[in-house]
């Protein structure tokens, strides 16, 4: 799965959002892997507001703050869409994020460098 760059130009700011409570989650697959993985899911406040609303929600790695690409996830105007996404691409993301790039982004960047 490509990482998704965090263009920081157009962001007002951001803010984590915690899940506490295992039993009482509305957003399992997210939960999950914000409590067990080191990942963990972005409010993003935008300085123009986007179509859909003026914040997004996007799963990035721990290192957010370093990393330029460390979005894993497209944002999303809802956590429903996010839990959806996660719940869609969970095997891509773990392996990802276990193993490193998948065979098709080592494959593309094979081509690139011919």
């Amino acid at each position: 799965m490509p990482k998704h760059p965090l263009s920081t130009d157009e962001l007002l700011g951001s803010r984590e959002i915690r899940f506490i409570d295992r039993q009482e989650t509305n957003y399992p697959n997210l939960m999950r892997l914000c409590l067990d993985f080191d990942f963990c899911v972005l409010q993003l406040l935008h300085k123009t507001p986007v179509p859909t609303a003026n914040k997004s929600f996007v799963l990035v790695t721990r290192d957010y703050r370093l990393t330029p690409t460390a979005a894993i996830s497209p944002a999303f105007a809802e956590l429903e869409q996010l839990e959806t996404y996660v719940h869609l691409h969970q095997v891509d993301i773990l392996h990802d994020y276990l193993f490193g790039f998948v065979d098709e982004d080592i494959a593309n960047s094979a081509r690139g460098g011919e």
